[in-house]
C-alpha cells in the first residue's frame, strides 16, 4: 500500500479500473476519524457537469484510523466508456474530501 499525507482539504487520489470489471477500491486516513455519508460520482471532466456513473463510498473508523471503501458494481463499471474521467468523493454536507483524475481501461 502507498502512504500520502492529506489535510482537512480535499486530496487528489488517481483512481484506475477495467471497465466492466467490478470495482472495489480501498484507502485508509490514519490518526482521524473521517466516518460520515459519502456520495461519489463518475465525471466527464473536473466541472462535474456530466454524471456517467454513482458509486458507494463506505468510511468505517477502527481504531485510530478511516477505511475508505470505493465500490461500482460491474454493471454500473461497464457504463463508463474506457477513457480518462474525473471522480468526487463528497460529504453529506457538500465538502468535496477525494477527487481526481479515473483511468477506466477496455
Amino acid at each position: 500500500m502507498a502512504i500520502a499525507q492529506i489535510s482537512q482539504s480535499n486530496f487528489e487520489l488517481a483512481l484506475r479500473w477495467y471497465k466492466g470489471d467490478p470495482v472495489s477500491l480501498s484507502w485508509k486516513v490514519i490518526g482521524a476519524n473521517w466516518t460520515g455519508t459519502y456520495t461519489a460520482g463518475i465525471y466527464k471532466d473536473e466541472t462535474a457537469a456530466t454524471l456517467l456513473a454513482t458509486a458507494t463510498v463506505t468510511a468505517t473508523y477502527a481504531g485510530t484510523d478511516t477505511t475508505f471503501v470505493f465500490t461500482l458494481s460491474d454493471a454500473a463499471s461497464d457504463s463508463v466508456p474506457a477513457g480518462l474521467w474525473y471522480y468526487k468523493v463528497r460529504e453529506a454536507a457538500g465538502l468535496t474530501r477525494f477527487a481526481g483524475p479515473v483511468q477506466v481501461d477496455g
